[in-house]
């Protein structure tokens, strides 16, 4: 497939790593492909580790693996909040099923264990949750950038050169299919004028339970 025909999903919430968000997004964008941002909620500010924004272009419930070619994961502590999220669990597991590439970073390993989408391959994650990965079923490796079949993770954002390459790759590889219409939406864009603050919010009246959520200065 020609980059200029590939779409791809960039995962967003809170607390993202930003280079690991922005650098696939920005990269792909200079290659041609189409890049849509899926958050939880259409339209809602996400905040980055240090406040860096960036907008959900489409909600995750706009949309279904079909209408896509590749899946890019970014960690920070994004993938915590990211598996909380039935919708996003379930859109990561079915790209997996229909062999749609999957491609993580760094944290981004705790959605795929919680996906159930590594056991008996080989990965890598941030060694920090290489536990998780492990419990999950992976065989984990200690290496920078692990392909196996059409998922890719790789390690920490030194490693997002080579991680690219490899989205590059599955991208140059697919063939190009039928996909539905993607639905109307905003490109966002990663200038800003003002910082996002994350906050808490009660999940429901009376509840105990918060959830984060941002907004700019």
């Amino acid at each position: 497939m020609d980059v200029s025909q590939a779409r791809v999903a960039v995962l967003c919430e809170n607390l993202y790593q930003e280079l690991e968000l922005w650098y696939p997004v920005l990269r792909l964008r200079e290659a041609g492909a189409t890049v849509v941002i899926v958050g939880p909620v259409r339209g809602e500010v996400y905040a980055s580790k240090l406040g860096y924004p960036a907008v959900a272009e489409v909600a995750i419930d706009e949309v279904t693996p079909e209408h896509f070619d590749a899946v890019v994961v970014p960690g920070g502590f994004s993938p915590e909040y990211l598996r909380r999220n039935k919708a996003m669990v379930d859109f990561v597991k079915a790209s997996v099923a229909e062999e749609k590439p999957v491609a993580a970073i760094c944290h981004a390993g705790w959605l795929l264990a919680t996906a159930d989408v590594v056991k008996g391959r080989r990965a890598t994650s941030v060694a920090t949750i290489k536990d998780d990965v492990r419990h999950a079923g992976a065989i984990w490796l200690d290496e920078p950038v692990v392909r196996d079949g059409k998922l890719l993770t790789a390690q920490l954002p030194n490693d997002l050169p080579a991680f690219l390459a490899g989205v590059l790759e599955f991208i140059a590889e697919a063939e190009q299919t039928e996909r539905p219409p993607l639905p109307d939406y905003e490109p966002s864009s990663a200038v800003y004028s003002s910082p996002a603050l994350l906050k808490n919010r009660a999940a429901g009246p009376g509840s105990a339970n918060y959830r984060a959520y941002a907004e700019l200065a």
